[in-house]
């Protein structure tokens, strides 16, 4: 019996020392552009287009093992909202705070580069602006779905690499992918503790 606690230990202390290499708490900030050439429809009015420029985002996530994390993120994004009859220009700024859950597999290289490809997807809300901008009263939420490539170096440096898509589907509308998905690329580097 002493025998089967004694494996029973060391199994799960090795096993404890192994993920530990796995979490983590992470800060980090990015920079994010459109990918692909599309305009959204304004609510209001369908002679009017809406095309993003580049975001800043900040970003905090906790790495639970080589599998499972969680992301908390804030963005600033520029738009400029532009009539089809003439060529009258507003432009704002979109701030969004997102809540995602990642699930991915960590690969180790020599021992000290980390490698993680992984899905996320959650839920995203704007600021009160934006949220009339989207027809809605309160603070508007939508989905958020991406997909991604972390490396983390042996100094707790890390770049993260994504392709996002976040519904600005309007309300009461089904989805039209080509109408309603804004696709973002992202580039993160921040700090795992």
């Amino acid at each position: 019996m002493k025998k089967y606690v004694l494996a029973s230990a060391l199994i799960l202390a090795s096993s404890t020392a192994i993920s530990a290499d796995y979490l983590g708490l992470r800060v980090g900030g990015g920079l994010g552009t459109g990918i692909g050439d599309y305009s959204l429809q304004d609510i209001d009015n369908s002679q009017m287009s809406i095309s993003t420029d580049p975001s800043i985002s900040l970003e905090l996530g906790y790495d639970f093992n080589d599998i499972f994390a969680f992301n908390v993120k804030g963005a600033g994004t520029g738009f400029k909202s532009t009539s089809k009859s003439n060529s009258n220009q507003s432009k704002g700024t979109i701030y969004e705070l997102a809540l995602e859950a990642e699930l991915g597999y960590t690969f180790s290289f020599d021992g000290d580069t980390l490698v993680k490809p992984y899905v996320a997807v959650g839920v995203v809300t704007f600021d009160k602006d934006t949220s009339k901008m989207l027809g809605e009263n309160n603070y508007a939420k939508t989905g958020r779905g991406a997909i991604g490539v972390r490396t983390i170096l042996d100094n707790g440096v890390y770049f993260d690499g994504r392709i996002q898509s976040t519904d600005f589907t309007d309300k009461g509308k089904g989805l039209s992918a080509k109408l309603d998905l804004v696709t973002e690329g992202r580039i993160t580097v921040g700090y795992r503790f």
